[in-house]
């Protein structure tokens, strides 16, 4: 009888530990590096729990317009709001991230309306998806105790980014949620970065796996098209990923960033209607023989391109972009393979005749 209470005890003891541990790990968050000066546009991983459509996702998250968000998953404009997004689906969205106390998070939204029979748990692990932690949305909001919430208050929602450069190179920062069993090595290959950059900027150890916490976002920067964005321009700096387009200077530019571009942002007029203005303003080149925004002339390998520059209170600003068309092509290394080819079957050859050789002695 005294053995089985000992195990007893020792089972409880046990279910104890896994449940603190489970509850330390709702405690305990990623928090994303940021330390840079300037805001900027970030991205989350948000991954539906229920049946939904991207209206109500843009209005979740407080999404600044609905074409932003097309274009953070690279969906045709002419996109209905009430697209069906099936449950667990993901979908990128953007958010404004900036800096405080080393510590990145989003600014401006997204908030959300408590509803009958929400718990702060709810919130952050349903309704958000488990970009945020329940204790980062109580301290966000001031709530001492997390149990108690009132219907119909509002709160903000503190969802994890950066600012920084990795590596002295731009990069839109995004938040993904890490699936259960999920490696560094996978996530790195995943979004075409390297394990060793992600252990660095979320602080953990390739040797000690275990820091990589399941269904919490860790923070993957993805690499960001280069562009002639001037530093006193009101977007800067203007980040786009790979296989994205933004909105920017109030609505009336688009740009695209795509690899086979050479990770270099294409920006036009979006045929928009301002958000601030009440037209959009010039955006000719000057000096240009007529170039305007994303227009090109080619004079045998040399290309100018009439590239975007930023915009202020009442400008846009351009600026002309020259370079190369041509590829420099690289001298053939078949001369080469072929001798190699034919060096391996002299020897081989050789290796033969001296095995008969031997047979013969």
């Amino acid at each position: 009888m005294r053995k089985r209470k000992m195990g007893f005890s020792k089972l409880f003891v046990i279910i104890l530990g896994l449940l603190l541990a489970l509850t330390l790990d709702q405690c305990t968050a990623q928090e994303f590096r940021c330390s840079s000066p300037s805001s900027c546009r970030a991205l989350v991983g948000y991954i539906t729990v229920n049946n939904t459509n991207l209206g109500a996702i843009h209005s979740l998250f407080n999404v600044t317009s609905f074409q932003s968000l097309l274009g953070a998953n690279d969906l045709p404009l002419s996109t209905p709001r009430n697209r069906t997004i099936a449950a667990r689906q993901l979908i990128r969205v953007p958010i404004n991230c900036v800096c405080y106390n080393g510590t990145g998070t989003s600014s401006g939204g997204p908030t959300y309306t408590i509803q009958p029979g929400d718990e702060l748990y709810h919130i952050a692990a349903e309704v958000f998806s488990q970009l945020v932690l329940f204790p980062q949305i109580a301290a966000a909001n001031n709530i001492s105790n997390p149990d108690l919430i009132v219907v119909g208050d509002t709160l903000q929602i503190p969802l994890p980014c950066s600012c920084d450069d990795v590596d002295g190179q731009k990069v839109v920062h995004y938040a993904h949620v890490v699936e259960p069993n999920s490696t560094l090595l996978e996530i790195a290959q995943e979004f075409g970065t390297d394990e060793a950059t992600l252990a660095r900027i979320n602080g953990i150890t390739i040797t000690a796996q275990n820091q990589l916490k399941a269904e919490q976002p860790i923070d993957v920067p993805l690499k960001a098209c280069n562009s002639s964005v001037r530093s006193d321009s009101l977007d800067f700096p203007l980040l786009a990923a790979n296989g994205t387009y933004v909105f920017t200077a109030n609505g009336c530019v688009r740009c695209t960033c795509e690899a086979a571009n050479n990770w270099t942002l294409h920006c036009e007029p979006s045929q928009n209607r301002p958000s601030r203005w009440e037209r959009c303003p010039s955006m000719q080149c000057e000096g240009s023989q007529g170039l305007s925004l994303g227009n090109v002339t080619t004079s045998g390998c040399n290309r100018t391109t009439c590239s975007y520059a930023g915009f202020n209170n009442s400008t846009i600003f351009t600026t002309l972009v020259q370079d190369s068309s041509c590829t420099t092509s690289t001298p053939s290394n078949d001369v080469s393979r072929i001798s190699l080819k034919w060096d391996i079957v002299i020897i081989s050859v050789l290796f033969c005749l001296h095995l008969v050789m031997l047979e013969t002695i």
